[in-house]
């Protein structure tokens, strides 16, 4: 039941917002960011959203570049695939995306950009897309995905699980200027959300872990004593994954630090309940033909994120000896299915990770895929860094609630996480996740550069 569409018009809209506390990864720290979000009309007359941040120091991290820089860039791959998927003639949304990625990537690298950045635009307008066709034929996501709504091939429906997951857990970001107990609040915000690592195990009760890693060894081995502490006394039967964001040279550095960790007993424990280690290595090195030597001699299993600029990287990855690869929608939705088929296959891991996504659209996209891939646990990390509401319409504000009570708070409204999960039941309810379109009047139309 493949549904052909042609994209007609394509608007974008900023949401500007700033955190309620600094959050550091690999060398970027984020205060504030935007999020594009997408208003596509298609043929036969339908409208599909998306949306996504535009973070610094995430897709492109050359010497240099300024947070506004990447925003123009990301803008200008928006723009890019705009052109493309208008000019294309009508199709199924993967076909759309097979014939029109080439085109955009390739429109992109002329400019300049990599392969995260050029692939960008075309994560969004596929997105789109998505939820157009949805809404049109008044499918989930899910039941897209197995009844070939969007033109994948019938043999895709056959491995998707036969429902999606009706709840997920929180894997809990701890950034590097994160407070880790409660003597660490320098500047506290008392906002009444919990700040420290000890207050997010108190409130949300977290099984799952994201520590992110810096490439000082010395600062990283004291940063995982002490969170150690904290969850080997609170944390129950937890489990992490550890993310270096690229903060490493080469492989063996990454090889260096696994030695050090084994070597101190206190460590023993949060390295017995590591998953596996995410991106340790800087993209430029991660692929390369003798990075497999060191990877045998990391007794954890790694994978890659920030090296997953084309289809063909998981690929490269698990014959390099990788065991597997981050889901994000803003590498594309098709992108990780491609991936999901996979790691599937060679029975790897599908890793689903979050870059800041706030609600609505960000997020419930986001979920919607791992919930319909049947990924357990993925990595949230905006509930805990933006009281996303704060930059809502009232309208937007009351909306989402009445609409998903199973995942806002009212009062002061902000992600409901119990028992260290999130309910996905509404998501999984309606098309892509998302019932009403944002506020449109409220967002800052954008004109793409």
């Amino acid at each position: 039941m493949a549904l052909p569409l042609r994209v007609r018009e394509v608007e974008v809209f900023l949401r500007r917002v700033r955190t309620r506390m600094p959050f550091r990864y690999g060398k970027a720290e984020v205060t504030g960011q935007p999020y594009a979000h997408l208003r596509v009309r298609v043929d036969p007359e339908g409208t599909g959203v998306s949306a996504a941040a535009l973070p610094p120091l995430w897709f492109d991290k050359r010497a240099g570049l300024t947070h506004e820089d990447t925003i123009r860039e990301l803008l200008r791959s928006i723009a890019i695939a705009a052109e493309v998927y208008r000019a294309a003639p009508i199709s199924t949304v993967y076909n759309l995306h097979h014939a029109c990625e080439v085109e955009a990537r390739r429109r992109g690298a002329a400019e300049g950009m990599n392969e995260l950045t050029a692939g960008f635009g075309v994560a969004l307008l596929d997105a789109a897309l998505i939820d157009a066709a949805c809404r049109l034929a008044k499918r989930t996501f899910h039941q897209g995905l197995r009844e070939d709504l969007f033109g994948l091939g019938s043999f895709f429906g056959a491995i998707v699980p036969t429902a999606p997951r009706p709840k997920i857990a929180v894997r809990h970001t701890v950034g590097l200027s994160d407070p880790i107990t409660r003597e660490d609040l320098t500047a506290p915000v008392n906002d009444g959300l919990p700040e420290s690592l000890v207050d997010v195990v108190d409130t949300y009760h977290p099984r799952w872990f994201k520590i992110k890693l810096s490439g000082d060894l010395t600062a990283a081995l004291d940063r995982l004593r002490r969170i150690a502490e904290v969850l080997d006394r609170d944390g129950g039967d937890y489990q992490v994954t550890l993310d270096g964001n690229e903060q490493f040279h080469v492989m063996e550095e990454v090889a260096d630090l696994a030695k050090k960790i084994e070597a101190r007993q206190w460590l023993e424990n949060l390295w017995n309940r590591t998953a596996w280690i995410e991106q340790p290595v800087d993209r430029a090195e991660s692929l390369k033909d003798e990075v497999w030597k060191a990877l045998k001699k990391i007794p954890k299993h790694v994978i890659i994120d920030e090296s997953d600029g084309s289809d063909d990287a998981v690929d490269r990855a698990l014959l390099l000896g990788y065991r597997g690869i981050s889901a994000k929608n803003c590498k594309g939705v098709f992108r990780t299915l491609h991936s999901f088929r996979r790691t599937a296959e060679k029975g790897m891991t599908l890793s689903s990770e979050d870059l800041m996504n706030i609600p609505v659209v960000p997020l419930h996209q986001d979920l919607c895929v791992a919930a319909a891939l049947g990924i357990p646990h993925s990595e949230r990390n905006g509930h805990h860094y933006i009281r996303a509401f704060e930059y809502f319409s009232p309208k937007e504000r009351d909306t989402a609630i009445r609409e998903f009570p199973e995942l806002y708070r009212a009062g002061r409204p902000t992600v409901r996480v119990e028992g260290g999960d999130i309910d996905l039941s509404g998501i999984n309810a309606f098309g892509f996740g998302v019932r009403s379109e944002p506020d449109w009047e409220f967002l800052e139309k954008t004109t793409l550069p």
